[in-house]
């Protein structure tokens, strides 16, 4: 079996991608080989790509939420057999060592490798950690279920962590890629379940997905009747907001939770805080157990995203429609169409 992969790499933050081979890291015994089916392309990846962040390291193959099925089982890892359906996300492999590894939150490893570190999904085959991957399940469609590995987790983890009751009020703000994936599992989970968009288009839509209520973010007359109304706000976009007369939306004890990441840095007034013990938290992805948690919820309820899909060589025109906001609602590539 050779040690060489195929993938599609950015080689400066300016260019398209171009089909590369390069050498696959060396094979563990806790690791598994994947031939990659399927991946999404996430907003995550674009940053990368553009080096958003200062950190990436070029040629860079990204892709994050990858489907595929395992080609060669390292000596150490009973959990899977060859042929086995999987799904990888954010993380390829952690230190297993720590207390949120032994503890079963390996997503907050301070060693954890993410699947975009080195050689991403972007490509034919990678070779992740065992613990890294997750079956799917055989109800969902495998060829839409990519997306959920990453915007999936990152809505569901939450409503595990933080124990949202199904009775509870909760707002979405942003009906986009991660946004319509949340209104899907918030209403499946139980919820009341408000969408805020700023976008009047995608109310009809929101309400599709499973919104009870649609409001436009900057309809003030509309926001004032939800003034303390909702028990959780899910922030999915990555705009500056008022962000205190966010807080006026929550009820006591009401949380606002970032899944996006805001332009800018972001203040509050402390006092809307203290006086009705509101709390401001953060979170991406989830722990690989709350991945398999996801999707079995996911096959249960039949949520699955809002996909276009487009062939891997298609890839320089699939990310040139997700900058320009052209996709409903997620990105999938695909070896075979």
């Amino acid at each position: 079996m050779s040690d060489n992969a195929n993938g599609y790499a950015a080689k400066t933050s300016s260019n398209k991608l171009e089909l590369i081979e390069y050498k696959l890291k060396n094979f563990e015994p806790n690791e598994v080989e994947i031939e990659i089916d399927h991946c999404g392309v996430c907003g995550t990846d674009v940053s990368y790509i553009n080096n958003k962040f200062g950190i990436t390291n070029y040629p860079f193959i990204g892709g994050h939420e990858i489907v595929g099925r395992i080609t060669k089982v390292g000596s150490n890892t009973t959990d899977f057999d060859i042929g086995a359906k999987v799904g990888v996300g954010f993380f390829r492999g952690f230190c297993n060592e720590c207390s949120c590894c032994n503890d079963g939150n390996e997503n907050l490893c301070s060693l954890k490798e993410p699947t975009i570190a080195s050689y991403g999904g972007f490509s034919n085959k990678i070779r992740v950690q065992a613990n890294a991957c997750v079956p799917i399940p055989n109800e969902l469609d495998y060829t839409k279920v990519s997306p959920l590995l990453c915007a999936g987790i990152t809505v569901f983890s939450p409503l595990v962590e933080y124990n949202v009751s199904p009775m509870s009020k909760v707002a979405v703000i942003g009906v986009g890629g991660l946004g319509h994936v949340a209104l899907m599992f918030l209403k499946k989970w139980g919820c009341e379940v408000t969408a805020i968009t700023s976008t009047s288009s995608k109310a009809t839509d929101a309400k599709k997905f499973g919104a009870d209520n649609v409001i436009g973010t900057y309809d003030e007359k509309e926001k004032q009747k939800f003034s303390q109304y909702f028990d959780m706000i899910f922030y999915t976009i990555e705009e500056d907001l008022r962000w205190n007369d966010l807080l006026d939306l929550l009820a006591p004890n009401g949380r606002l939770h970032f899944l996006g990441l805001p332009k800018n840095e972001i203040s509050f007034n402390i006092i809307n805080l203290l006086r009705f013990q509101k709390t401001i938290s953060a979170s991406i992805v989830g722990s690989p157990k709350r991945m398999f948690e996801m999707l079995k919820f996911s096959s249960e309820h039949q949520i699955l995203p809002v996909t276009e899909h487009f062939h891997f060589s298609k890839i320089n025109e699939a990310i040139k429609k997700l900058k320009e906001n052209e996709i409903r609602y997620r990105a999938v590539l695909s070896w075979k169409l």
